[in-house]
């Protein structure tokens, strides 16, 4: 038996290589013909120069396409909000904020999915995925952070326009590992002007996450299909219009899941998170207010005394906590 046990961990340096391989080298992408581009349509003002393209693996499946929210009376004239596959909407909003170090903006882009299929640990409707463009006084993006509507698997990838004392300690400025998906650790714009490249963010299939992230030149979208995408404000996430000409918002807007995103209920991360997360709501996707006093916290870490110092509202604070020093 000892014998067995020695032979069995002979191969355990194999396995962290590979892992430590797994985490630092750019995912294999899928084909570009199989692959669909959601490009922001000119003229969303001071939207358009930073807008991402979203490009979306197999998206021939309606659940992998960026959506539109909408709302629809049934039979019995009983409310029913769902995201639309068949037409797409980026949803954006400007933000500011200071440290002792500057003045910010934030760029929000917000987009939808039908779904997340039962065999999923998502497994739930109307998901969405938020990307936040951080700028400088001097308008240059120093900072691209992404993260579900849940706020689950949140991510951070600096630019080269970032100094570098604002990195965390010991940054890994090649590749990161997020939750089991490799991303870069930085992204160089070689000193070029930031409208000069594209920010391309490569979506997996079924669970809507960002499995890698690039700079890319805008001529390059010619070889992608592309499909053409408005942009709205967020807040007309508030007023979905009914077919008897009312409207009714996105979000819940009483009750216990109040700013929750309506038919967003997880089952299987109830099951398996709550009740180590102490959060009866885990992976439920809801609304990023502008501020603290607008909804619910948006937190970003599982851990329930880091809640307030890991919520997306107070960016500041946010940033602090996941150790940048913007």
């Amino acid at each position: 038996m000892k014998s067995t046990l020695m032979q069995n961990l002979r191969f355990v340096p194999y396995i962290a290589l590979l892992f430590i391989l797994s985490c630092s080298t750019v995912p294999k992408h899928p084909p570009v013909s199989t692959l669909k581009a959601y490009v922001a349509e000119q003229g969303g003002w001071y939207f358009s120069p930073y807008a991402p393209a979203f490009v979306i693996e197999k998206p021939a499946k309606s659940f992998n396409r960026i959506g539109t929210p909408s709302a629809r009376l049934d039979d019995d004239d009983e409310e029913q909000v769902l995201v639309d596959p068949s037409r797409p909407t980026i949803y954006t909003r400007k933000t500011t904020f200071s440290t002792a170090r500057g003045a910010y903006t934030n760029l929000t882009y917000r987009v939808h999915f039908e779904k997340v299929p039962f065999f999923n640990l998502g497994w739930g409707d109307n998901v969405g995925l938020i990307l936040v463009v951080t700028l400088n006084e001097a308008g240059l993006p120093v900072l691209y952070t992404t993260v579900n509507t849940c706020g689950c698997y949140l991510s951070f990838v600096p630019t080269s326009y970032l100094p570098e004392e604002a990195y965390p300690e010991d940054w890994d400025r090649k590749r990161q590992n997020v939750y089991g998906e490799s991303l870069p650790g930085m992204l160089d714009f070689g000193g070029a002007a930031p409208e000069q490249s594209r920010l391309m963010l490569l979506l997996r299939s079924n669970n809507h996450r960002i499995m890698d992230m690039w700079l890319d030149d805008p001529s390059s979208l010619y070889k992608y299909v592309r499909v053409k995408t408005p942009m709205k404000p967020l807040k007309v996430l508030e007023g979905l219009s009914l077919s008897d000409g009312g409207a009714t918002s996105f979000y819940e807007t009483e009750g216990r899941r109040r700013d929750y995103v309506k038919n967003s209920q997880k089952p299987w991360e109830r099951l398996l998170m709550s009740w180590w997360a102490l959060d009866w709501r885990v992976g439920e996707d809801k609304k990023l207010g502008r501020d603290r006093q607008d909804g619910i916290p948006f937190y970003t870490s599982l851990k329930p005394w880091a809640r307030k110092a890991s919520d997306m509202r107070n960016f500041p604070v946010f940033l602090q906590y996941w150790g940048w020093n913007l």
